[in-house]
C-alpha cells in the first residue's frame, strides 16, 4: 500500500510539474535514462519519437513555447507489477487542457504509458482521443510540398 502511494504521488508530481506555465524541464528529463525514448503526438495525432535527454529537452521546451497554458488532470494511475520494483510499466489515464501561444484552447483525453527500469523511464508513449479536438485536416500544417 505505502510503495502504491509513493508511486502514484510521484507521477501526480510530474504531471502537476508539466501543468505550471513554466516548469523545469531538466527535472523532468531526469527521470529518463540517457537514451530514453519517448512517442510524443505532433499537431495532434501525428507523432514522433525522441530519443535522448537533449531531444526530450528540445521537444519539451518547443512544447512550452507553442502551448505555454496547459492543466492535466489525472483520473487514473495503473502499475503493471509491485509498484516499485526494478521493471515495471505504468499507466496514466489523464485529460489535458491546453491553450496555444495564439489563444486556442484544446481539451482533451489521453493517456501516457511508461516502461521503468530502475525508477528511470527507458520508454514512453501518449495516446490521445480526438474527442473535443478539431478535424486533424485543419490542424495539419502544409509542407510546401507537392
Amino acid at each position: 500500500m505505502i510503495a502504491s502511494w509513493i508511486a502514484k504521488r510521484m507521477i501526480r508530481s510530474a504531471f502537476d510539474t508539466l501543468s505550471q506555465d513554466d516548469f523545469d524541464v531538466e527535472s523532468l528529463v531526469a527521470r529518463k535514462t540517457e537514451d530514453a525514448a519517448y512517442g510524443y503526438p505532433s499537431d495532434f495525432g501525428v507523432g514522433e519519437v525522441v530519443k535522448g535527454k537533449q531531444a526530450s529537452v528540445e521537444w519539451l521546451n518547443r512544447w512550452k513555447k507553442e502551448v505555454p497554458k496547459r492543466k492535466f488532470v489525472v483520473k487514473n494511475i495503473c502499475f503493471s507489477a509491485w509498484p516499485l520494483s526494478p521493471k515495471n510499466v505504468y499507466m496514466v489515464d489523464w485529460t489535458l487542457t491546453e491553450t496555444t501561444k495564439e489563444g486556442q484552447e484544446f481539451k482533451y483525453d489521453g493517456a501516457s504509458v511508461f516502461d521503468m527500469r530502475n525508477s528511470k523511464m527507458v520508454f514512453g508513449a501518449d495516446y490521445i482521443s480526438f474527442k473535443g479536438l478539431p478535424k486533424l485536416s485543419t490542424l495539419i500544417k502544409p509542407t510546401g510540398k507537392a
